[in-house]
């Protein structure tokens, strides 16, 4: 995937390095869910948080708004919250923590 010159090249590498991920990792029934089609990718929701992370973003609010600040357009506050929990509660996180990022 082709993204923005003006976005940040380590986000950049953050978004790629996550979408590999995802797609190795995560099981299809979690791809392929209801409402899969969302204009918002969980690769994206995903970036965005560790990229709040890696600014020292101690809330969902902070992490949020700093997205908010790459991606006009991105997800209200409650739904990025929704989306989030969501990831977590599918386990996400753990399959991508357990794989080395080199």
């Amino acid at each position: 995937m082709t993204y923005n010159s003006t976005l940040p090249k380590v986000f950049v590498y953050l978004l790629t390095t996550i979408e590999t991920l995802y797609q190795t990792s995560v099981p299809l029934e979690v791809q392929n869910r209801k409402n899969v089609h969302l204009a918002t990718s969980d690769c994206l929701v995903i970036a965005c948080y560790l990229w709040g992370v890696l600014h020292f973003s101690e809330t969902l609010k902070a992490k949020q708004q700093l997205a908010q600040s790459l991606f006009p357009n991105f997800l209200e506050y409650s739904r990025f919250v929704r989306r989030w929990v969501l990831l977590r509660s599918l386990k996400i996180k753990r399959a991508l923590s357990e794989l080395q990022i080199s």
